[in-house]
């Protein structure tokens, strides 16, 4: 497995301070060597991991492009100077919770969380826990006694509905990320980084599962129907 090292960090910091296509396209060999090439090794590797760990499901890779999109510079270079990767199982990409994990010149960082329809897990997630709370009311424990990952999402200024204190935090945000970012160090720049992540990755794992196989809203419908409404 092709490892980063602090010359990625050093190409990385290069890469901001020159982003243009020009400047790539002369550094492009160390962008393969450096960047590109450990960020597929691990992305993979991770990839085969769930697959062989847990078979049932049916998991996806999504590897970020060095590439902005052009519609969507605003202002900035045409080029990222970070990469990241992305593992889902099941549902669209979209509407899935993922894995994640980014390297950038500051820091590296992995979790899970769902992000662009996170509004639709979170409403699938109010949903379950007015019908039955106690399942994520285990889980919101069991996260509260580990200190490797962070709970991360923006907060709404009202509560979306009302539940038991153990609970609030959790329903009151417009997505849920649990999340560890750390400066480079020793574990990044060797092999042990595949078994730091894969190892937080399988701890995230029940999380995980309890928000992939949520039920779709509408089979939530009757039980919601009898409930009390949730405030704006």
């Amino acid at each position: 497995m092709r490892l980063y090292s602090p010359e990625t960090v050093d190409f990385l910091w290069r890469l901001r301070l020159n982003n243009s296509r020009e400047w790539f396209h002369e550094h492009k060999e160390d962008f393969e060597r450096l960047m590109n090439g450990p960020t597929k090794d691990l992305a993979n590797a991770l990839f085969e991991h769930f697959r062989e760990a847990y078979p049932k499901h049916d998991w996806n890779l999504h590897i970020s492009r060095i590439y902005r999109d052009a519609r969507r510079l605003y202002g900035r270079g045409p080029m990222n100077d970070h990469l990241w990767f992305t593992i889902w199982a099941d549902r669209e990409e979209m509407t899935a919770p993922s894995f994640y994990f980014s390297f950038t010149p500051e820091y590296y960082e992995y979790g899970m969380g769902c992000w662009s329809y996170g509004h639709v897990v979170m409403d699938r997630f109010r949903a379950d826990i007015r019908r039955d709370p106690e399942k994520a009311e285990k889980l919101v424990r069991k996260f509260r006694r580990q200190k490797e990952f962070t709970l991360g999402g923006q907060k709404y200024k009202k509560h979306k509905v009302e539940t038991t204190p153990l609970l609030q935090d959790w329903t009151d945000r417009k997505y849920l990320s649990f999340d560890v970012q750390k400066e480079q160090d020793e574990v990044c720049y060797s092999d042990r980084l595949f078994d730091t992540i894969r190892d937080g990755f399988d701890r995230l794992m029940p999380y995980y599962m309890y928000f992939l196989t949520l039920p779709e809203l509408e089979e939530y419908m009757p039980a919601l129907n009898e409930a009390p409404q949730e405030t704006n």
